[in-house]
């Protein structure tokens, strides 16, 4: 039997039992990639996904890794893409594959790959692909933002949110960034947001209001849950609109409905791999958009690079919430 060499996930366990060892060899299937990993973004979800509490599960042993920036290495010959293409790409781990890109080789849906410009390195693809198309499809194509709404992003220093940060400063939105601590702090300022609150130390609600009013919010960006959300949330204005991005927190909200209603409040989730069959099209188009707001020089993505060896230690730092930006794993 081929094989090839990966962090392999054999039990429903934690993250710390994931064993670099050989792992069966996928076979290509119907509009599907093999794809030579080269840069592995490491994600909140992988550490859901290796304990099981992931919204999809992959039959065991499988390899975690949602994102992947490398050579195409299997393909088609009916696909639009060739051996040797540059691309990245969201793994089939989304919808229970069991071939993620914490691999020497990874699967990944045609729908959901995009050809890499010569011009981008391997390291920043993977660093923008899910965090930049994320938050441009939930500010965007979700909120429909406008020029001039208050956004307020939580977890701001997080690769998903610096990235929401960004786009809704390009869109000319104001932008309340909040964070967990003044090392946070400092570097999201780079980016331009009218306000950075650092929420262990200073109470958002009440700098908000003071600053602009009761209730002021348009639109929420919230990848937290929990007490983080319920406090967003009460800072929407009349038909102000809070995006569901994920849940960092481990604590899902349940949503008084009865508070919605009286605030003419929108809840929305953000989901963008369901446009992998919906509207890839589209998917495609804004990340080509993303990728020349990149080579313009008008988004910055911030990232660190590790080993593939130091993955495990780097998931912990996720977990603890002790990182900045993305963590992006290189072979």
């Amino acid at each position: 039997m081929k094989e090839y060499k990966a962090w392999v996930q054999d039990t429903v366990s934690p993250f710390t039992n994931l064993k670099f060892t050989s792992m069966d060899y996928p076979q290509l299937g119907s509009n599907e990639l093999i794809i030579e990993t080269k840069a592995a973004t490491l994600n909140f979800a992988d550490l859901l996904l290796s304990g099981g509490m992931y919204q999809s599960n992959p039959e065991r042993p499988f390899v975690p890794g949602f994102e992947v920036a490398g050579y195409i290495k299997e393909c088609s010959p009916e696909s639009s893409f060739s051996v040797g293409d540059r691309v990245v790409a969201a793994t089939t781990v989304f919808r229970s594959g069991r071939y993620g890109s914490f691999g020497e080789v990874c699967v990944a849906s045609e729908n959901l790959a995009y050809k890499l410009p010569d011009n981008i390195s391997f390291e920043v693809g993977a660093a923008i692909l899910m965090s930049y198309l994320t938050s441009d499809f939930a500010l965007h194509r979700r909120a429909q933002l406008k020029p001039n709404e208050l956004v307020l992003v939580n977890a701001a220093a997080g690769g998903v949110g610096l990235s929401a940060v960004q786009l809704a400063k390009i869109s000319g939105a104001k932008v309340i960034a909040a964070v967990g601590s003044e090392e946070k702090k400092k570097l999201v300022k780079q980016f331009g947001p009218e306000l950075v609150i650092n929420y262990q130390k200073e109470d958002i609600k009440e700098i908000v209001e003071n600053k602009y009013g009761k209730r002021p919010v348009n639109v929420f960006y919230d990848q937290v849950g929990g007490e983080a959300y319920e406090q967003g949330v009460k800072l929407l204005s009349s038909e102000g609109k809070a995006l569901i991005v994920g849940f960092a927190s481990g604590n899902i909200p349940s949503q008084i409905l009865s508070y919605l209603l009286v605030k003419n409040i929108s809840i929305m989730g953000v989901f963008m791999i369901s446009f992998e069959n919906d509207d890839k099209n589209y998917l495609r188009k804004r990340i080509e958009l993303i990728f020349d707001l990149y080579t313009n020089q008008q988004i910055e993505p911030i990232y660190k690079t590790i080993k593939f060896d130091e993955i495990i230690t780097y998931l912990d730092l996720i977990g603890s919430r002790k990182t900045v930006g993305r963590i992006v794993a290189l072979r």
